[in-house]
């Protein structure tokens, strides 16, 4: 067994170097030698310059933290400046894109219900005439027009819309834009990618890449002549995350981060940061007709989405969650290692594609 612990440790061992090895190889063998090679790392860190440092970088990250936190507080109760784009007293205009319902109705409601009149966009005109009755009889003194466009086909859709924002009612001009349309509106809705229909792939994408970025690249330059505008794209956790049996849709929403980032630092570097204001949504599960799945305490109502959002508006931050259950929710996966989070989020969704699965078996 060798010397007791308290002699090989002791002061007079640990400073004679070749009776210090000796020792801690007859007492662990072949482990002694990596402890040995250890003891120096041990008496570095012990010494009182790094333990300085380390209290120093551990100081440092707290106040970070607690910046970090009080910083989030803030946007949470800071108001908005949304009211910055309303130009007029007869409300200035703002286009809605896949307004029928969910979070796009929500966001239609909210607008109108601030001084704002709405295009609404959608590719079904019935649901829009409806929409429009709906909200007109809930908001009689703003005005509503829609536009009907197909966002997840070939044929260049955002020239229709680009038209009627061009020649909306009464000379009206457009100061907000929001690209809300998108998810996954291919069956199934839960699918492994190599077994997805390549014109499953290409609806995604049309739908939830293409369709807002030819919108958005349109409208600038007239966003800009009505300045001060916004531009609010809807993205998701699951473009930042990436998740199971989405994959598509997955990338299609990193892909609108990385667009809303870019066109950001694009407006600051031609010093139009002033006069149009780029914001992208992190949005986690929230209840409308295409998602009736739940996560407790984490699922939101789309009229909360919508109110977040525009709460969040002149917080001078480019990526907001738009309410502090997805934000909580957010900071807690991001915090997990990639592969716990995998393995918790792969049986979950898998869970979701059987379900799925069986109800169309059961038709």
């Amino acid at each position: 067994m060798g010397k007791p612990l308290t002699e090989v440790f002791s002061h007079a061992n640990m400073a004679n170097a070749n009776q210090l090895k000796i020792d801690l190889y007859d007492r662990f063998s072949v482990a002694g030698i990596p402890i040995y090679y250890m003891i120096p790392l041990y008496r570095a860190w012990a010494s009182t310059a790094a333990q300085i440092i380390t209290s120093a970088l551990g100081t440092g990250i707290l106040i970070y933290l607690s910046y970090s936190f009080v910083s989030y507080l803030w946007e949470l109760v800071r108001p908005s400046v949304l009211q910055k784009y309303c130009h007029v007293q007869t409300g200035s205009w703002a286009l809605v894109t896949g307004a029928n319902d969910g979070i796009g109705r929500a966001f239609a409601d909210e607008l109108l219900e601030r001084g704002f009149n709405v295009l609404l966009h959608g590719r079904n005109e019935e649901k829009l005439k409806r929409v429009q009755a709906e909200l007109a009889a809930k908001f009689p003194r703003r005005k509503l027009d829609y536009v009907v466009a197909d966002a997840s086909s070939y044929d260049r859709p955002e020239r229709s819309v680009v038209e009627k924002v061009e020649n909306l009612p009464g000379g009206g001009k457009l100061t907000i834009l929001i690209n809300n349309v998108g998810g996954v509106n291919t069956s199934p809705q839960y699918c492994s990618l190599k077994d997805m229909r390549p014109a499953d792939i290409d609806t995604q994408i049309n739908l939830n890449s293409r369709f807002p970025t030819h919108l958005t690249s349109a409208l600038l330059p007239l966003l800009h002549e009505n300045k001060p505008a916004l531009i609010i794209n809807a993205g998701s956790a699951a473009g930042v995350f990436g998740v199971p049996y989405i994959a598509p849709y997955s990338a299609t929403k990193g892909y609108i981060f990385a667009l809303t980032k870019a066109l950001a630092s694009e407006l600051v570097a031609d010093g139009w940061e002033k006069d149009i204001e780029v914001m992208s949504l992190i949005i986690n599960n929230t209840r409308s007709a295409g998602n009736t799945a739940e996560m407790p305490l984490f699922t939101i109502d789309a009229k909360d989405c919508a109110k977040g959002a525009l709460s969040r508006v002149g917080s001078g931050c480019v990526t907001v969650y738009p309410n502090w259950r997805h934000a909580v929710q957010g900071t807690v996966m991001a915090l997990l290692p990639e592969k716990q989070f995998m393995a918790m989020m792969g049986p979950e969704m898998k869970k979701r594609k059987l379900e799925e699965l069986g109800k169309v078996k059961s038709l």
